[in-house]
């Protein structure tokens, strides 16, 4: 969907980028904070959540810049590149979910795969619409969001093949995504979608935060 749409308006620039950070930081704090508190100690979730937004940083001070001809360009493919990574973290436990939850039963492991499946969509266009912007090419953009999506089968492997898998691992690495996405939006999204249009951004946040209410 995101590589169909060419020359986006400013509105549509900023109402984007603001609902993938709503989209964010409502699963962040809705869904996968909450989750690795009951899986798992206080402790735990926080060292978890320190670790992935420490883990955001390093990557933020060390990721090369990439050479094209607008620094506009440089800005989304970096934006885009650091979703992909904090997706992929949060794909790997809602992955193991997958595959946990079918050895229970088969019709769990369906619903669990296809509420997992739905929020997805969203959280591609959040990689996909950054890297368009940031005139990447369409196959790489393609590439690059379904290997994202991929970490949710390796997790689903995970979860089949074994039998218990520890719940302070699943914990710490919930709170670890969460940490990583929170850090993204407040490090490279929200800054990004007020630069144009502060009123779409907002709409975009709150929109974003309300898919994610939705999708839990």
């Amino acid at each position: 969907m995101a590589i169909l749409v060419k020359n986006p308006s400013d509105k549509l620039l900023s109402g984007s980028l603001g609902f993938a950070s709503g989209i964010m930081i409502g699963i962040a704090t809705l869904s996968l904070i909450p989750q690795s508190l009951e899986t798992g100690s206080v402790l735990l979730g926080l060292t978890g959540l320190v670790a992935g937004a420490a883990f955001l940083f390093l990557v933020d001070v060390t990721l090369p810049h990439f050479h094209k001809n607008e620094a506009t360009c440089d800005d989304y493919l970096k934006m885009g590149s650091f979703i992909a990574i904090g997706i992929a973290f949060h794909n790997l436990p809602e992955g193991i979910a997958i595959g946990t939850s079918s050895q229970i039963s088969l019709q769990l492991g369906l619903y669990t795969a296809l509420s997992i499946g739905i929020h997805n969509i969203a959280e591609g266009l959040s990689i996909a619409m950054p890297l368009c912007l940031g005139k990447m090419d369409k196959a790489n953009i393609v590439f690059i969001t379904t290997m994202t999506g991929l970490a949710t089968l390796i997790g689903a492997f995970i979860g089949v093949s074994l039998e218990n898998v520890s719940s302070s691992f699943i914990s710490f690495s919930l709170a670890f995504a969460a940490g990583a996405m929170i850090y993204i939006s407040s490090d490279e999204l929200i800054p990004h979608s007020h630069r144009v249009h502060s009123n779409s951004a907002n709409i975009g946040i709150i929109a974003g935060i309300i898919v994610a209410m939705m999708l839990r």
